[in-house]
């Protein structure tokens, strides 16, 4: 099975064709969903780790999969297609064809809700999947998550820019905001999130990693701070404060569901 995974990973890494390629002969693959399933390594998985990737980066996530299973979390994995870029989440006026891509989308995602409700369900959204996913989760569409990460959101059009600025600063639910860029854009939606996220009492938190690369570290601090993952074995003192440290994460006054507070980086 490994082997079978490093050749699925180098077919990513060469080809934009990646749609066109046949996931049926990957174990984890679900045909009715178009979904990744890679269940933890342990009779009962500690929760549920949702991820809905950009488009040409799945290869990145597949190779964080055997990761979270190690820490005894299940992940789900969405394949994503090329019309969460072509559609507008934030058109007053949405078409038919919209419509029915939203409610196919919709049908994939819900089954991965379906898991037991006394474990956490965590949502991981990159680029242009996050204004979609709280799109259907403040619609009803999709029920809310324990937690959201997002992973360098950075839309373009100043429509968007405040609309997911709004979105994440309103949210009931723990939002982890990760930036890994720092052009224009990227520093334009950086302040209207701080704006926006003053403003509300919500659990908000912005941080930056100078690569994308591997979050897990950060994603995981945040993780212990809400009591979603046990500190590890012989945790330093500093682990169970909660002040700022070299990742430059911001907190909210908000400590959240959870336990005890950490910093931002492992």
């Amino acid at each position: 099975m490994r082997r079978a995974g490093w050749w699925i990973l180098c077919w990513l890494l060469v080809t934009p064709a990646m749609a066109q390629f046949d996931w049926s002969g990957y174990r984890e693959y679900q045909h009715e969903t178009g979904l990744l399933r890679f269940d933890a390594e342990r009779p009962e998985a500690l929760g549920q780790l949702l991820v809905w990737p950009e488009q040409q980066q799945v290869h990145h996530w597949l190779s964080m999969a055997g990761w979270w299973q190690r820490q005894g979390w299940d992940m789900v994995l969405l394949l994503p297609d090329g019309q969460q870029q072509h559609f507008d989440p934030s058109a007053e006026q949405v078409n038919e064809e919209q419509q029915q891509w939203l409610m196919t989308l919709t049908q994939r995602l819900a089954p991965s809700f379906e898991h037991p409700h006394d474990t956490p369900q965590l949502v991981l959204t990159q680029g242009s999947a996050t204004l979609w996913y709280q799109q259907l989760v403040q619609t009803g569409a999709l029920p809310a998550p324990d937690g959201l990460i997002v992973l360098d959101a950075l839309p373009v059009t100043h429509a968007r820019q405040r609309m997911l600025a709004m979105s994440l600063a309103r949210s009931a639910w723990p939002v982890l905001d990760v930036f890994t860029k720092q052009h224009p854009a990227a520093l334009l939606n950086q302040e209207l999130r701080r704006k926006s996220s003053s403003r509300h009492p919500g659990d908000y938190h912005a941080a930056f990693l100078h690569t994308p690369r591997h979050p897990e570290r950060l994603i995981t601090a945040w993780m212990i701070r809400h009591g979603w993952m046990p500190q590890p074995p012989g945790a330093p003192d500093f682990l169970k404060g909660g002040e700022q440290n070299e990742t430059g994460i911001s907190r909210s006054q908000n400590t959240g569901t959870g336990g005890q507070a950490a910093p931002a980086g492992l």
